[in-house]
């Protein structure tokens, strides 16, 4: 067991790679590869593509989805599997024999646990429990944790796997990181220079200061974007800027602001083209790109994500703004990072979040690539947001900060103990008076399910701590049930008992497929009565957006869903008036982020529990998941390739041009393919590289 912390951009991941190659040469491994965000799923799979092309390994497989023994070819001895912590843990609910062979486990990023008590964050949640599955397996023959600047490393990799943890640390990054900020003393502003080489920051009066706008405030204004768009301009000459957002839709709107004061421009034509073409002619990418501007954040299309940082690392783009995906391990090509205050949010309320100083610390490593860059800059426009930010310490505002993560459910355990023991005690649902600590009594009875009174054992390494005898009442409770066992395995963030009542309530028939008659109406009538029934009504809250969750938006909701089922193209669903108005290029956004969140994650989990009861053979949620019906396109889809490119190669490349009386589907795609590659659109060529 080893555990790697270093500064961002140190090289850990780059490290972990060729040391992972390195095995593969001399012996036989399959490689599970965990990863936080699609992002960073694709720059790892494209580097070990790379690795493997390079040192001519013939025999391993790299994936993005879990392959069972019986679908690998014979001559296939290793797999890396590069997954998400939610493609991860499906694997593990979906097949009997998940991940079986003799591997080696890599977490990367492991900071994302950090948020495993917060009742919020499913995602911490869902990483955490993939990692536990993995503790109890006895094939894993090494496990590597890594991240950034994480205090007592070694201590979090016992917590979680029970094992002695070697840690290797650095403090140090081969890339200098200097930060320059803003500050305001008694109505003048001085331009200060922190630098890990000194104890104090330099520090310089600005003497021509009337163009500062904004200092101390939030929104950003004509006037803030103007001055923004100044500075920018000012530091960045040559260099390529990554310039932060608090949120989606503010850094959409700060690219475009930048955009209008270079006037129009002509760069990037034939990705606007592209773009264009896979979208609509309003998607504000298109206006931005134009003058080497975009923004990038975690509801971008797949194959838009894919492309634009393939422009950001050929240097076509030299303003980059992004939200919080900067800090999961993508490496974009900067040397510059403007921030403006560590605010996540426009206007404060009480669920409204700060970049804390460890997050900031990521960020500010992001600024300069390793082996290409010296130095990193970061420079921040307004200093006091983050003086009188809590957890930012004057003495060292921009100090390299380390970060203690948890290592299980402990802390939030027994600061609801008494809550939890007494829902226990009375057999009580799981709902919406639970919010803060109604996960743990899901978790506790999902543990007693899978594991009678092992699970006291269980539960206690993860810092539950439940006597034998309250086991032995909720192992009672549980045997009453006639939902099946494995029904209840499959939908582990589920309440036993709220699965009951699904199990003997619902009596409705759901569809087999996106397309059959009748498929809408089952999907409503499905929506209807998670809604309206009180023993699910809490999960119907958490998966659907509260504006989704009714009236004109839900009808609107339940079409996107059968649209994106079927198979039709995001350029023919954002075709209506809505999306071409003044409004248009915003509305272009919501109904994105829809399809990414709600449509291809969310509903599936919620309506999984009734297709499990009803008809666990219907393809209908892997539709919706995948936006996509024919086998061919899902293929393509689960080796990698963007949905909308996937629809393009099938309708352009695949349709009449695969020899379907093969037994292995997945190859006849990667020849035919790689037949065809060099008669694709460029953009297309470059999503799929990683199959050469």
């Amino acid at each position: 067991m080893l555990g790697i912390s270093a500064p961002t951009s140190a090289g850990k991941s780059f490290v972990i790679a060729l040391k992972i190659v390195e095995k593969l040469i001399k012996e036989i491994y399959d490689i599970v590869y965990i990863v936080p965000t699609l992002s960073l799923l694709n720059q790892v799979t494209e580097d070990f593509h790379a690795l493997i092309h390079q040192m001519q390994i013939t025999d391993c497989k790299i994936s993005n989805t879990f392959i069972s023994s019986e679908r690998k070819e014979k001559n296939e001895k290793k797999c890396i599997y590069v997954l998400t912590q939610e493609k991860a843990i499906a694997a593990f609910a979906n097949e009997e024999k998940a991940f079986e062979k003799r591997m080696i486990l890599v977490a990367d990023e492991i900071q994302n646990i950090e948020r495993i008590e917060d009742n919020t964050d499913e995602r911490a949640k869902i990483l955490f429990d993939t990692l536990m599955e993995f503790r109890y397996k006895n094939n894993v023959e090494q496990i590597i944790i890594s991240g950034p600047r994480i205090e007592n490393i070694d201590k979090l990799g016992e917590g979680i796997f029970g094992i002695v943890t070697k840690e290797i640390s650095t403090n140090i990054s081969p890339v200098l990181n200097l930060t320059y900020s803003i500050s305001n003393f008694k109505n003048k502003y001085y331009f200060k220079q922190y630098c890990m080489l000194n104890s104090e920051p330099y520090c310089e009066e600005i003497e021509f200061s009337d163009k500062i706008s904004g200092y101390g405030k939030k929104l950003y204004d004509t006037r803030f974007l103007d001055y923004l768009s100044s500075f920018t301009e000012s530091v960045g000459g040559n260099e390529q800027n990554i310039i932060f957002a608090p949120t989606p839709t503010t850094a959409r709107k700060i690219a475009s602001h930048l955009s209008h004061k270079r006037g129009t421009g002509e760069k990037n034509e034939d990705l606007v083209n592209y773009y264009k073409n896979t979208i609509h002619d309003n998607y504000t990418l298109c206006e931005t790109l134009r003058n080497g501007i975009a923004y990038h954040h975690g509801k971008l299309p797949m194959h838009v994500r894919r492309t634009l940082e393939k422009a950001m690392v050929a240097k076509k783009i030299d303003n980059i703004v992004c939200t919080t995906t900067l800090m999961q391990g993508v490496n974009m090509p900067a040397q510059n990072i403007i921030i403006r205050n560590p605010h996540l949010y426009l206007k404060k309320t009480d669920m409204s979040a700060e970049l804390s100083n460890y997050e900031m610390a990521n960020l500010r490593g992001r600024a300069g690539r390793l082996l290409k860059d010296f130095i990193g800059r970061t420079f921040v426009l307004d200093e006091s947001e983050f003086a009188n930010t809590d957890g930012y310490e004057q003495l060292g505002l921009f100090d390299d900060a380390t970060k203690e993560l948890p290592s299980g459910y402990g802390e939030r355990f027994e600061e609801y103990r008494e809550d939890i023991e007494e829902v226990i005690r009375s057999d009580r649902v799981v709902d919406s008076t639970m919010k803060q600590y109604g996960y743990l009594v899901s978790y506790i009875r999902q543990s007693v399910l899978r594991y009678g009174m092992d699970s006291q054992k269980k539960m206690r390494n993860v810092g539950i701590k439940l006597t034998q005898k309250q086991v032995a009442a909720i192992i009672m409770k549980l045997d009453t049930l006639t939902v099946p066992r494995e029904i209840c395995i499959k939908n582990r963030y589920w309440d036993p008992l709220v699965l009951q009542k699904i199990f003997e309530d619902y009596n409705e028939e759901v569809p087999t497929t996106p397309y059959e008659r009748g498929a809408k109406t089952k999907l409503i009538r499905m929506l209807k009565y998670m809604r309206d029934t009180k023993e699910t009504s809490i999960m119907y809250e958490r998966y659907i957006p509260f504006e989704l969750q009714k009236g004109s938006n839900r009808s609107f909701l339940v079409d996107l869903c059968m649209k994106w089922a079927n198979e039709v193209t995001l350029h023919d669903m954002l075709s209506d008036d809505r999306y071409s108005d003044e409004n248009g290029a915003e509305e272009i956004e919501k109904t994105i982020q829809i399809l990414q969140n709600v449509v291809s994650f969310d509903i599936p989990l919620l309506l999984k529990p009734i297709f499990d009861i009803k008809n666990p053979q219907s393809i209908f949620l892997s539709c919706m998941q995948t936006g996509a019906v024919n086998e061919q396109t899902k293929m393509m889809i689960e080796l990698g390739i963007p949905r909308e490119t996937a629809l393009y190669l099938y309708d352009r490349v695949l349709k009449n041009n695969l020899d379907m009386s093969k037994d292995d589907l997945e190859q006849e795609i990667r020849d035919r393919l790689k037949e065809n590659f060099d008669a694709l659109p460029y953009w297309v060529r470059v999503q799929l590289e990683f199959l050469a």
